[in-house]
């Protein structure tokens, strides 16, 4: 895979090759565990939700953000991911991150075109440690939880 790095420890990618899941295992492998995890992403699919599954031993607590209009379109997919991570949010959105932090407060942050989907396509992102830029995404995901619906299947 093509990731490539830079003297600060980023990674910065622009190819087909790589995935969401390949993005997604490189955060879990930086820090090994993630004590608390947060994606976003328009869609998701059944794959996805089977990887965060199959990693949930190393994963605390996990948020997940999807879009309204593909969630609705696909109930059963929206309900096994509801039931299988902390907390599921639906709002108008098209972002796609994905951000970690180790139970020691280390953190990681990518920023994808990347759906959580695997389409093959030509996608780009980076992955930063940056402090700073992950203090403003974090305050921005507080905003989009104030403007999302919590969804429950179960109700």
């Amino acid at each position: 895979m093509k990731f490539q790095k830079t003297s600060k420890g980023d990674a910065l990618y622009l190819n087909q090759q790589i995935q969401f899941h390949h993005v997604f295992d490189r955060l879990l492998n930086r820090i090994e565990r993630a004590d608390k995890m947060i994606v976003s992403s328009f869609a998701v699919t059944e794959a996805i939700i089977r990887r965060i599954i199959k990693n949930r031993y190393r994963i605390g607590e996990i948020n997940l953000f999807l879009d309204f209009t593909v969630a609705s379109r696909n109930m059963p997919i929206t309900c096994f991911a509801e039931a299988n991570v902390d907390a599921l949010y639906l709002l108008n959105n098209h972002s796609k991150t994905i951000w970690v932090q180790s139970a020691t407060g280390e953190q990681c942050l990518a920023v994808i075109s990347n759906n959580a989907t695997n389409n093959h396509r030509f996608e780009c992102g980076f992955i930063t440690g940056d402090q700073e830029l992950i203090d403003i995404y974090l305050n921005e995901i507080e905003q989009m939880k104030l403007e999302s619906v919590p969804f429950n299947g179960r109700q």
